[in-house]
């Protein structure tokens, strides 16, 4: 502590104690953030996007490239064929 002219203490505080009280004060004064969205339920929205697009790919795949019917790759007859292509016995 100092002294100046008027004879009345003068605290000297170092920068970084400054700072400390500002990022203190910063801490009390924020607002936790409000989600419009839970996280389980993006989660769910992410999960139904990847489901939606992978079966979309596959009925492109298979209609446009295969020259297919689109709907039929939703059936189990298209899968077995490719289990039986990929499994089959190399004789």
């Amino acid at each position: 502590m100092t002294k100046d002219n008027g004879n009345q203490p003068i605290v000297q505080q170092s920068r970084q104690q400054i700072r400390l009280q500002k990022a203190e004060k910063q801490k009390q004064n924020r607002r936790k953030p409000v989600r419009l969205l839970p996280i389980w339920l993006r989660l769910l929205i992410v999960a139904l996007i990847f489901a939606v697009s992978l079966t979309a790919g596959a009925m492109i795949g298979y209609g446009v490239i295969g020259d297919g019917n689109p709907i039929e790759v939703l059936g189990k007859g298209p899968w077995v064929k490719i289990y039986d292509l990929v499994n089959k016995d190399i004789d």
